[in-house]
């Protein structure tokens, strides 16, 4: 917060506080907000010029006595804040947006104040009317420290982007590590009968079972101190031509060479890539609307140009 900032929220609590005290210690007072004694006399004084209107019946009134103050005139501070519908509307979607995060909330607090503010607003508020969503990167993140922390294990729905496809598992987790600002799962899968990784924002949907973890004796976690992702020189070697918008390809996947983009020559940026699987480069050009082209090898640029034919005349046909 800036000092501007501080000075405000200090203001507005300097009131309440000196009220509660009945008659306030000026010493204790600038020790309570952590300020110098001068300070604090200087900030009150301005409270003076503060109130509803510029008449100064409405203006707070303060009243010095050696090293005390008093309140005199609160100028209203003294009165139960009421919240406006859109304050309240406002904190009522926080709330349960909160309460929509496992393991964010404990002992039903943020539950008991939603219930408390829903009361208070009555008719006036409609937070059902909003419909909030968390960040599936953070709601399956929050949802995957859990299940390492209980041990139990979790059913998702996981995008495969190798295969482009969608496939349901259950899984068993067994720890939850930031990569490069990715989030990932490291679990024993049933469905495979090994190790995988998970990447957290390819997870599409997760329930957390009421059952444990069972995660085989035997099992190693993976070395990703080199990267999460490293291509083996046995995949296939890929050369893709990147358009507009769709640079962030480099960034993203590990290239073997990246050629620059040349606006003057109107060329676009240029990668070379190992993947494991050649599903996952026609999803990426399909998703791409043509602005990603496969330069080589020469087999999987027709084999894609002919799925995506097929795809768009299947399209055409419905």
């Amino acid at each position: 917060m800036t000092d501007t900032g501080d000075k405000v929220s200090r203001l507005l609590a300097l009131v309440p506080y000196i009220l509660s005290q009945g008659v306030a210690s000026i010493s204790e007072t600038a020790g309570a907000f952590g300020i110098g004694e001068d300070q604090l006399r200087k900030e009150l004084e301005m409270l003076w010029l503060c109130g509803r209107s510029s008449g100064p019946e409405d203006l707070i009134d303060l009243m010095f006595d050696g090293d005390t103050v008093s309140v005199t005139y609160d100028g209203g501070l003294s009165r139960p804040l009421k919240l406006t519908a859109t304050e309240a509307m406002t904190l009522a979607v926080a709330l349960r947006t909160l309460t929509d995060v496992p393991g964010a909330t404990q002992g039903g607090a943020a539950e008991r104040a939603l219930t408390k503010i829903e009361a208070a607003a009555g008719q006036h508020l409609d937070a059902d009317a909003v419909d909030i969503r968390l960040a599936g990167r953070d709601r399956w993140l929050n949802l995957a420290r859990q299940a390492v922390e209980q041990k139990r294990a979790v059913e998702l729905d996981y995008y495969s982007a190798n295969r482009d496809e969608t496939t349901r598992r259950v899984i068993d987790p067994v720890r939850v590590f930031i990569a490069e600002e990715i989030g990932y799962l490291e679990a024993w899968c049933r469905r495979a009968e090994s190790m995988r990784i998970f990447r957290v924002d390819r997870i599409e949907d997760a329930t957390l079972l009421d059952e444990p973890a069972n995660v085989p004796a035997n099992v190693t976690l993976t070395d990703v101190s080199a990267g999460v992702y490293r291509p083996a020189p046995e995949h296939l070697l890929v050369e893709l031509r990147l358009g507009p918008g769709w640079e962030w390809v480099s960034d993203y996947y590990p290239c073997e060479t990246v050629t620059p983009a040349d606006a003057a020559l109107q060329e676009a940026q240029r990668v070379t890539l190992r993947v494991a699987n050649p599903a996952w480069v026609a999803a990426l050009v399909r998703r791409s609307g043509g602005a990603v082209t496969v330069l080589a090898p020469d087999w999987l640029a027709r084999d894609v140009e002919a799925s995506a034919t097929q795809a768009l005349a299947a399209y055409r046909g419905q």
